[in-house]
């Protein structure tokens, strides 16, 4: 029984919300607002914009050609990639 009173509360709620206006927030717009107030901002997504090499041999000769060093990450998950943020 409490569980048909919680959704039937649930249900009248829902339809009073929805008629004040209160939802009118939570469309488009809102999805959009709450997505660019969460989404990480230009430098937190820095690591992402690096110039990665595919393997440590080809790292190398590019460090010795632009003179920059080596970082290297190793990932032990099967399918792990680092470019795609999969680790």
């Amino acid at each position: 029984m409490k569980r048909t009173s919680r959704y039937l509360f649930s249900l009248w709620a829902t339809v009073l919300l929805a008629g004040t206006g209160w939802s009118e927030g939570t469309g488009t717009r809102g999805i959009l607002e709450r997505y660019r107030s969460i989404r990480p901002d230009a430098k937190d997504l820095a690591m992402y914009r690096l110039d990665w090499a595919t393997s440590l041999d080809d790292a190398l000769k590019r460090a010795a050609k632009e003179s920059r060093p080596v970082y290297l990450i190793i990932i032990h998950a099967k399918y792990g990639d680092i470019t795609s943020g999969h680790c």
